[in-house]
């Protein structure tokens, strides 16, 4: 499944305040340090992706599908942001930052050649 950068960021935001219960969306707000109406319209899209449900009073919970997507984009993100802090030394906010980028606009096929070459 194709997301944008800015999804997957969420998906990762969300995977890092799951507890195996249900996620607050003013939790998600502060930690991506935006206002909840834009959490809000994310885990909408999120939501119709099949991706999370949210209950009537803005709390998430990952589906099956949403939970393997997110492990999928937390293991990219690892290991891509891994590679480029240790062999091009960049600094963790630059290879966080390239790292999203490069996971916003290669499938996933790329990114797994890609990390062959490690």
């Amino acid at each position: 499944m194709k997301l944008t950068v800015s999804q997957m960021k969420y998906m990762l935001v969300l995977g890092e305040l799951d507890r195996g219960s249900k996620i607050r969306c003013t939790d998600v707000a502060r930690r991506l340090q935006v206002k909840k109406p834009s959490v809000c319209g994310m885990m909408c899209r999120l939501e119709s992706m099949g991706l999370v449900r949210q209950d009537p009073y803005s709390d998430v919970r990952f589906t099956e599908e949403g939970r393997r997507v997110m492990q999928e984009c937390r293991q990219y993100y690892l290991q891509i942001s891994g590679l480029l802090a240790d062999r091009l030394q960049l600094s963790e906010e630059t290879a966080r930052t390239v790292t999203y980028v490069l996971m916003g606009n290669l499938d996933s096929e790329v990114l797994e050649e890609l990390l062959k070459q490690e």
